[in-house]
């Protein structure tokens, strides 16, 4: 019973004593105020920000001119396969017109002319499509250039705003 009781005291003793130190050493030191923000790297930071923001719409917009040229490509096919196939009918209602020509059909002569004036018609405004189509795709191009010069411009923005924040940076700790 000695025995424990002096380890129990001893304990107790011992717990006193290192209790209070063990906190004093976890405890963190007294609250300082935070320090003051240099007003210059604050500017380069939203510099930096704005130059990034820039850059990602840039990017955004590259991908939109890339969707455009697709689809300007794919408009430009289907109204190829147009032409061909009104040129084909054209080719077909003429035939049949000399054809009713010879039959002395007359007609079917009117029928086959009022096809054909269809026929051309429709064919002209197939090559309009092209035309317009092409035009598009070269203006897509166009602004995908433009697009992707306006990139590389944002990116040497963004490369130069870092390395002046980085500067500024190093200058306000130095003080």
């Amino acid at each position: 019973m000695a025995r424990w009781t002096t380890l129990v005291v001893s304990g107790a003793i011992l717990a006193t004593a290192w209790i209070p130190a063990a906190w004093a050493q976890t405890t963190p030191p007294a609250p300082t105020a935070p320090p003051t923000p240099d007003p210059q790297v604050q500017q380069d930071r939203r510099e930096l920000r704005r130059d990034r923001r820039d850059l990602k719409q840039d990017r955004r917009d590259i991908r939109q001119d890339r969707r455009d040229i697709v689809g300007d490509k794919q408009d430009i096919r289907s109204d190829r396969k147009d032409i061909y196939s009104d040129r084909r009918d054209l080719r077909q209602d003429e035939k049949q017109l000399q054809q009713d020509k010879a039959a002395g059909n007359t007609e079917g002569v009117k029928k086959d002319r009022a096809e054909i004036a269809g026929d051309r018609k429709d064919l002209r405004g197939d090559r309009r499509d092209l035309y317009r189509d092409r035009k598009d795709l070269h203006n897509d191009r166009k602004d995908l250039r433009e697009d992707n010069r306006d990139r590389r411009e944002d990116r040497r923005e963004v490369n130069h705003d870092k390395a002046k924040l980085y500067r500024d940076k190093k200058a306000a700790s130095a003080k």
